[in-house]
């Protein structure tokens, strides 16, 4: 009956999307068996690509009508299994929605779709003065910084954060409006260009649902201008603790970074052995880059009471970088930092938990000894204003048992999270990797409230099924 849904599904599909809009050949298919989550697959039936709100809308409401599960997808970097389909179904790719349709510079917005890459609107802004705050601070496998190949639709889906995020804010904290599809095929406006909607938060709502409630189409997001120069602050610490303290005396300062990032030893070693080192003191246990703007001397003024308050807290060294070329590549080493990992070992599994920044030091190194204990070693790579740990746990998984090792070690920086005041997930999403670490930050009451309000958009349960829920 399944097969049978699938095959006519198909073939109306490719009615209004073409023949090149519709794969459903088994090795086409292979290709949408993986996010960046790598240990876990899925196999979907088929796979469309709209290219308007209008097709979307279609290809959507047919599934619906089939009762076929439907699963969106961007550029499939997602780290929790968001875009793996592991109940079969359509795969709706955004990869050709990706039209920047309109810049409004007298709003300070800018209308996307969905499958536009997060950094073609900086690139586009740029030569206008303004910038897309939302900076996605790490990288996947071969590219040279997220943001060069995560959608809006994506970033949307999982509420991601990044490398600015201390003083931007996340990607709800930039969104103005939203157009949706809802599970039965129906197209609906959220929102517009200006500041202040009435009524309940319906863009929260969607923002971090992971694709369960609907699917994103279009959005309007904020521009922001850009300031006229940065510095980058570069300080090495000779242990842990004392890093993640000098972070809270960063911010209790009264001094405001765009951004602040910390690696550790290992990730550092990593970062260094490969195509993107950039100097960075691989004889420190910690090393914090921190990046402050504003005009050119009240940049350098900041710079220079950051390193003073560093300085205070411990750090064994600190520079400040005044010169473009070299901050530029400190950062690109930082943004290489996942990528890196392969040159210190076979393969990671990353996690993503946030926990208060005063306990920063404590989260380091329960991080560090959930992995020691099982014999695997774990970097270190975050966004410290915001306390967003990304513990990195290296195995082999040639050798038996070791990726459950690797799993059941995130689950255990996970728990420790929450048990600290923080959360199971910062910028990647609860997903299918998460989901049963759910009920250690909800009630049952609290879970059943978030099963209702899905039951309300996605009567029918359609919608990316089998993630977030336990």
């Amino acid at each position: 009956m399944r097969r049978n849904a699938i095959s006519d599904f198909a073939k109306k599909a490719r009615e209004f999307l073409g023949e090149e809009g519709v794969l459903q050949e088994e090795v086409d298919l292979l290709v949408y068996e993986q996010d960046g989550t790598l240990a876990l697959r899925g196999k979907a039936d088929v796979v469309v690509f709209p290219r308007t709100v209008q097709e979307m809308a279609k290809v959507v409401e047919l599934a619906y009508n089939y009762g076929i599960p439907i699963i969106g997808r961007g550029s499939g970097t997602s780290l929790s299994g968001g875009g793996v389909p592991v109940t079969g179904g359509v795969i709706v790719s955004t990869a050709r929605m990706n039209k920047i349709l309109e810049i409004d510079l007298e709003n300070e917005v800018a209308v996307v779709q969905a499958g536009v890459i997060n950094d073609w609107i900086n690139a586009y802004l740029a030569r206008m003065g303004y910038q897309y705050a939302i900076d996605l601070g790490f990288q996947y496998m071969a590219d040279p910084g997220s943001q060069r190949v995560s959608t809006i639709g994506g970033n949307i889906a999982h509420n991601s954060g990044g490398v600015k995020c201390f003083k931007y804010g996340v990607t709800v904290n930039q969104l103005r409006g939203l157009t949706i599809v809802l599970p039965t095929g129906e197209v609906r406006r959220i929102g517009g260009k200006e500041f202040e909607q009435a009524g309940y938060d319906l863009i929260g709502l969607i923002t971090g649902s992971e694709g369960t409630l609907a699917l994103i189409a279009e959005a309007i997001v904020r521009m922001v201008p850009t300031y006229e120069s940065s510095v980058t602050i570069l300080a090495k610490f000779a242990d842990l603790p004392t890093a993640g303290r000098a972070v809270s005396a960063v911010i209790a300062s009264g001094a405001m970074p765009v951004a602040m990032e910390l690696m550790d030893k290992l990730a550092v070693e990593a970062v260094e052995s490969g195509p993107y080192a950039a100097g960075l003191p691989k004889d420190a246990e910690a090393v914090l880059l921190i990046q402050v703007e504003g005009s050119l001397p009240g940049a350098k003024e900041e710079a220079s009471k950051v390193a003073e308050v560093l300085r205070r807290s411990g750090a064994s060294g600190v520079e400040i970088v005044e010169d473009p070329p070299k901050a530029a590549k400190i950062w690109a080493a930082r943004k290489q930092a996942f990528g890196a990992m392969g040159f210190v070992g076979p393969n990671y599994v990353v996690e993503d938990g946030t926990i208060p920044r005063k306990k920063l030091a404590e989260a380091l190194m329960l991080a560090r000894a959930a992995g020691a204990k099982r014999g695997l070693r774990v970097a270190n790579v975050f966004h410290a204003g915001d306390g967003n740990l990304h513990p990195l746990i290296l195995y082999d998984e040639r050798k038996p048992g070791e990726r459950e090792k690797a799993i059941e070690a995130g689950e255990e920086i996970l728990e420790a999270c929450v048990e600290l005041g923080g959360t199971i997930t910062g910028e990647h999403g609860v997903g299918y990797m998460k989901k049963k670490l759910l009920p250690k930050m909800y009630r049952r009451e609290e879970i059943e409230l978030m099963k209702a309000i899905k039951a309300v958009f996605d009567p029918k349960g359609l919608m990316n099924p089998g993630k977030i829920f336990p």
